[in-house]
């Protein structure tokens, strides 16, 4: 993973549209924190672009910056544009595809349930 842009020692600003930008016909992650217990990264997808199902051995919690994805969470479809959220337990099936150019953070919580708590 890239290194992250920010810690958690200091008080961060940030422009998630312009850290992270929309790239036509791609998918594109910025971290923006990576703790023991947290880790925080910033998606772009164009329209179309698509993340085949995979797990996380982490609680995981999905917010829209803007846009609008298809997030497929345990067989069942959610459409999340701005302003939504979403949260996963860990190790759920997921996937997703973007019907707009779209942007979401994606925040990933190791806790004592998953052996990872701090």
């Amino acid at each position: 993973m890239a290194r992250p842009l920010f810690d958690i020692l200091h008080s961060h600003f940030a422009r998630l549209d312009e850290i992270c930008p929309v790239v036509p016909g791609a998918i594109v992650s910025k971290p923006l924190l990576n703790e023991p217990s947290i880790r925080q990264v910033v998606f772009a997808m164009d329209s179309g672009q698509e993340l085949n199902e995979h797990r996380a051995p982490f609680v995981a919690v999905v917010q829209m910056i803007d846009g609008e994805v298809d997030f497929t969470v345990e067989g069942q479809t959610h459409t999340l544009a701005a302003g939504a959220w979403l949260s996963m337990p860990a190790d759920a099936p997921h996937s997703l595809v973007a019907n707009k150019p779209s942007r979401f953070t994606l925040t990933l919580v190791k806790t004592s349930s998953n052996g990872n708590a701090s």
